[in-house]
């Protein structure tokens, strides 16, 4: 189990890194190489370990890359969409979701990286809501959970993906939509390559797949299953909630989220909030 927890965390780390660095200012030929010749294909070898279901899109962005040639195109095309004035489609996410970028959302955002350690570059001009910098946090949870999973510390991962889940619902769940629609209208009514289409239909769909959450599969008997976990094999229990959410509160983080899941129970929590840090329960 540890195995695999660890490399579907890993893939999934590398979809947002990818989507973030995609969606990126395209300085350098090296960029802009990678965009045209391997970005499609990276893509659909992460979309095959993660079970995204978007190799239509992904065809196609394929196509398109490639119309953009050797030259400035590429970034001629970025600065049309997300740059010049007036720009057709805004990459701070707060215009989405409250008609500005510098209300809540970005505030939410600045103390939510905080928590974690992950501070934006003093150089980087983007906010916090921007989307690439929404995509490598992602990336980084995902990261971390892999992390965590690798070690054995199968608890820790699973509150590290429940965070990312979380994430998911609060923010791009929310402007995610409305973003590919502003696309999809830029590139129409501009008559401008549809490759960044493509890469926010793509985005979508791994938004809506996150939203979903990944199924609960039972266990095989004897499956590594980290301390805390209340039976030897089976469905998610009482326990492994308590136990994820327990970790959550510890760092600071919302675990509202998991306390929501059917097999929930608020005494089994309290007993284990009682129990605090102690090697018995430690993963």
């Amino acid at each position: 189990m540890t195995d695999t927890l660890a490399a579907d965390a890993y893939s999934r780390r590398d979809l947002w890194l990818c989507l973030a660095r995609a969606f990126g200012k395209p300085e350098g030929d090296d960029f802009r190489d990678v965009f045209i010749r391997h970005l499609a294909d990276d893509l659909q070898a992460i979309a095959e370990e993660t079970g995204l279901v978007a190799h239509q899109d992904i065809a196609a962005l394929r196509t398109d890359a490639a119309k953009l040639g050797e030259g400035l195109d590429l970034l001629q095309l970025y600065s049309r969409l997300f740059i010049a004035p007036p720009a057709p489609v805004v990459l701070n996410a707060g215009f989405y979701m409250e008609g500005g970028k510098t209300g809540h959302v970005e505030q939410d955002l600045r103390a939510l990286y905080a928590r974690h350690g992950v501070a934006k570059s003093d150089t980087m001009r983007d906010f916090h809501d921007a989307v690439p910098i929404q995509l490598e946090f992602l990336s980084f949870l995902y990261g971390r959970a892999g992390d965590y999973a690798k070690a054995g510390q199968n608890m820790e991962a699973r509150a590290y993906i429940a965070e990312a889940e979380s994430f998911i619902a609060r923010y791009p769940v929310r402007w995610c939509s409305p973003f590919l629609r502003e696309m999809d209208k830029a590139c129409a009514e501009h008559d401008l390559n549809h490759a960044y289409a493509h890469l926010a239909r793509i985005l979508w769909l791994a938004v809506e797949q996150a939203r979903a959450g990944a199924p609960i599969q039972a266990l095989p008997a004897g499956a590594d299953l980290p301390q805390g976990s209340s039976r030897g094999l089976g469905e998610v229990t009482a326990q492994d909630l308590a136990e994820v959410a327990y970790r959550l509160e510890q760092a600071g983080l919302a675990w509202d989220h998991v306390a929501a899941n059917d097999a929930w129970d608020d005494e089994v929590y309290a007993a284990r909030c009682t129990l605090g840090d102690t090697d018995r329960v430690r993963a």
